[in-house]
């Protein structure tokens, strides 16, 4: 038998406890609500930008969720996981994490009211579970298959996402060049399958975005070494991919070569020069006329010497490549890298019609094209001036009357208007696809499941442990 005393006790603790779980589930939807709302002014073609202002001073403008909670200094944890859930769906679908972080939002404000009324937080997520399983059920009906063939659909597809993006102006030349991009680098083989590693965007100061090029070949950053004379333009080129140094050789760090007469210097130079003269006959024996160099942390890719050698051989030459790029070069020039001069052979030689360096902007990039037997990859060079729930916040954004506008759409809705979506030019409720305003279906339905998910889990916590 329990005494009187002892068992109010018991009652009172147990209260306190449930409070404070209580206490920290609020706060921590709360504070992911918070972040729903900094985002949610940016959905849409008429979305507003944020301007981010970074530690070192650069200052991004741009209204892309992911973007914006990416630069974003959250502290709270409940609240890194909407910018996890951004990243999730960046990675998932490539669009849509504004959607996905507002759609959080929303689902929390409604189970924040849910927990108000004394529901219990696991009926709540099994009941979000289902939902989000029939939400996804209902788009996969209505979606309508696309073929890879049908560019035309694809191109309205990309031009959506653009929409609402700094750039939308400019989406009638982007969105078909997106599109020939993932086409060119498709596999086939495996028509489900994008490696975007095989897309290279290189990104240019000066001109507008108008200037933007897709090249059938090669471009790089780095420029065509003229220190010592050589040439800028090679037809008929064969390129040698290399991860060597043709400089002097280094002892170890931990020994030393001591001089002590001229005579020794001199032999020590003249058997430099011997080295490096080796070197370079090696490569030209091979028919080599193009070198790129892989850049090197430990000395000299390439020294003054080095390439006074290589421009009396005519061979154009282009240092510090980095190393990231290797894999990208080597799988379009289709050859193989050279890890040592003893391994430098013709047979691993990339050909091409012409390399020449040529002007970009404000500076200078090398071109490569007429690649022979071209691997599945593909260059864009990006021109500018510089580097800079949702039916509701869509009408809201666009100035439109939120709930007039979401009661016009649930009644074409119900009448079996499946197509029928909000006009934001038009700021009407009219057939979506007759405005060629089209989404992947993935887009949609890993936003609904990711959003989901993410609430649950923090719908579930109730505490928050601090560990060392």
């Amino acid at each position: 038998m329990i005494s009187p005393s002892l068992n109010s006790g018991s009652k009172a603790e147990s209260l306190s406890d449930n409070s404070r779980k209580d206490d920290v589930r609020q706060m921590n939807m709360r504070a992911a609500k918070a972040v729903a709302d900094a985002v949610r002014t940016s959905l849409g073609p008429r979305g507003m930008d944020k301007m981010l202002t970074l530690a070192n001073g650069e200052v991004i403008i741009t209204n892309d969720g992911a973007t914006i909670l990416d630069k974003m200094n959250v502290v709270e944890p409940a609240a890194k996981m909407l910018v996890e859930l951004a990243k999730s769906q960046d990675v998932v679908a490539g669009d849509g994490t504004t959607t996905v972080v507002i759609l959080a939002g929303a689902l929390l404000k409604q189970c924040l009211d849910l927990l108000a009324k004394g529901i219990h937080p696991t009926a709540i997520s099994e009941a979000l579970h289902k939902a989000a399983e029939k939400a996804v059920e209902i788009l996969t009906d209505m979606a309508v298959p696309v073929e890879l063939s049908d560019r035309d659909s694809l191109v309205k597809s990309a031009s959506t996402a653009l929409s609402s993006k700094v750039v939308s102006q400019y989406s009638s030349l982007l969105a078909p060049m997106a599109v020939d991009c993932v086409l060119h680098v498709l596999d086939p083989a495996r028509p489900n399958f994008v490696d975007l590693r095989d897309i290279k965007v290189l990104k240019k100061l000066g001109g507008t975005v108008d200037d933007t090029e897709m090249v059938q070949g090669l471009v790089f950053d780095q420029k065509v070494s003229h220190s010592a004379g050589g040439p800028g333009r090679i037809e008929n080129a064969k390129i040698g991919l290399i991860q060597f140094q043709i400089s002097p050789p280094k002892t170890d760090i931990e020994q030393s070569v001591v001089v002590s007469d001229y005579s020794q210097m001199d032999r020590i130079l003249r058997e430099e020069r011997n080295h490096i003269l080796g070197m370079v006959k090696k490569i030209k024996a091979t028919g080599c006329n193009v070198l790129l160099i892989q850049k090197s942390i430990l000395r000299d890719a390439v020294t003054d010497l080095s390439l006074h050698y290589l421009a009396k051989a005519k061979i154009l030459v282009v240092k510090d490549v980095e190393r990231d790029d290797i894999e990208f070069l080597s799988k379009t020039l289709n050859c193989l890298p050279i890890s040592n001069i003893d391994h430098f052979r013709s047979e691993k030689l990339g050909h091409a019609s012409l390399v020449e360096e040529v002007p970009a902007g404000t500076g200078k990039v090398v071109k490569i094209t007429g690649i022979k037997n071209m691997g599945r990859t593909t260059t864009v060079i990006i021109r500018g001036s510089n580097q800079l729930v949702i039916p509701y916040t869509l009408a809201e954004n666009a100035g439109l009357n939120p709930i007039q506008i979401v009661t016009e759409l649930r009644n074409a809705h119900a009448n079996g208007e499946v197509n029928t979506g909000i006009n934001v030019r038009k700021g009407i409720v009219t057939n979506i696809l007759e405005e060629n305003v089209v989404q992947p279906l993935l887009v949609s339905t890993s936003a609904i499941s990711l959003a989901a998910e993410c609430v649950r889990m923090i719908l579930k916590i109730d505490d928050i442990v601090i560990t060392r």
